[in-house]
């Protein structure tokens, strides 16, 4: 029996992979060889652009996904001194004034412990951290996305934002993402945060070990949305549990303003003021107007104290939250875990009890009434 040779091919379908679909997977279902389909993924101009077009709807078809550690080998062979050059990830990060904390620390920017913390931990598996500045001059989340991808970089992590809800867009499939803290919020990716309700419960813990009752909580609105609500959530679940604290309501603030404390203070008499880095120094500034001693007349405690520092609080130990983002864009790069995730994961990392200054050991209660 004669066949036509000139019959229409089938078009392919896809096959029944038990196990993620390879270069040379994608090669045999579009009838090329794997080096066009490795050219052809690059934008390769050798290849003609209808080759490309139809290798790149197999391999979208096939849900091939390429190696990213693969990529960066072969980056690295072509190199004229691969030794020198390990794995890059970058973490990307806000890096502007307005980000500067408010107090001298150990680091001047809320992003740098976390980009320490990622690089000793990179280093340690044989990895590069370098820092990308979202919002330095020029950079365009188009030309990031070329920079990532001409690099061969395969893992983001990405770092705190100023506001709540910051988002930007690359061509995330390309990536393995993770994210600091809950600012990022699209894409979902899996993300390492600073389990805020539990560190509020601890300060409450804390303020009911030395018989505080009156504690009142004053956050800037932002502050509050950037952790997602979770220390507003705590502090009004300790106040309804048994340790009998004061129905004392929150203060959410815009900014610092001197009569809406004054009044909210004249009103409820808190003992304990239960605060962030963004209010204590307009804080401190109108204690010493008043001639309130800070762990005396009045007390003090930082949701976000420094390890060595003069605030009693809660130390969220940014260092190691950097260090955890690293372990887990690494073990995604070692899976091939690129995209978005169907289904986001959050790590929660516990903070400690710092004992500093503001806070006194002896209960208040006759010091307050007299304020």
């Amino acid at each position: 029996m004669h066949i036509n040779a000139q019959m229409p091919r089938q078009k392919p379908q896809p096959l029944p992979y038990s196990k993620p679909p390879s270069m040379s997977d994608v090669a045999r279902a579009a009838g090329v060889h794997q080096t066009t389909v490795s050219r052809a993924l690059r934008n390769d101009p050798r290849i003609p652009e209808a080759t490309s077009r139809r290798v790149r709807r197999v391999a979208e078809r096939l849900h091939y996904r390429p190696n990213p550690m693969v990529s960066a080998l072969i980056a690295l062979r072509r190199s004229r001194h691969p030794h020198r050059f390990p794995v890059t990830l970058a973490f990307v990060a806000h890096t502007s004034g307005r980000w500067r904390r408010t107090q001298p620390r150990l680091f001047t920017f809320a992003y740098e412990a976390h980009l320490a913390g990622a690089r000793a931990a990179a280093e340690r598996q044989g990895y590069h951290v370098e820092l990308f500045p979202i919002d330095s001059p020029g950079m365009t989340e188009r030309r990031l996305n070329e920079i990532l991808f001409t690099r061969n970089i395969p893992g983001l992590i990405i770092g705190s934002f100023p506001d709540a809800h910051g988002q930007f867009v690359l061509d995330w499939e390309r990536f393995c993402t993770v994210v600091i803290e809950y600012t990022f919020t699209q894409p979902a990716f899996d993300r390492i945060v600073h389990d805020s309700y539990d560190g509020m419960r601890q300060i409450m813990g804390e303020c009911a070990r030395r018989h505080h009752d009156r504690v009142g909580l004053m956050l800037t609105a932002a502050g509050h949305e950037r952790t997602e609500y979770l220390n507003g959530a705590a502090y009004w679940m300790e106040q309804k549990s048994g340790r009998r604290f004061a129905a004392i309501p929150p203060l959410f603030v815009a900014a610092w303003d001197e009569r809406e404390f004054e009044a909210w203070h004249a009103k409820h008499r808190p003992q304990v003021i239960v605060t962030s880095n963004a209010l204590i120094p307009d804080f401190m500034a109108l204690c010493e107007k008043k001639g309130w001693r800070l762990g005396t007349d009045i007390h003090l405690v930082n949701v976000n104290a420094a390890a060595e520092g003069p605030e009693t609080g809660i130390y969220q130990d940014p260092f190691m939250t950097g260090v955890t983002a690293a372990r887990m864009v690494i073990e995604r790069i070692g899976r091939n875990a690129r995209g978005i995730p169907e289904r986001r994961q959050t790590i929660l990392t516990q903070g400690r009890w710092i004992d500093g200054s503001t806070m006194g050991q002896a209960p208040l209660s006759r010091v307050s009434s007299a304020l």
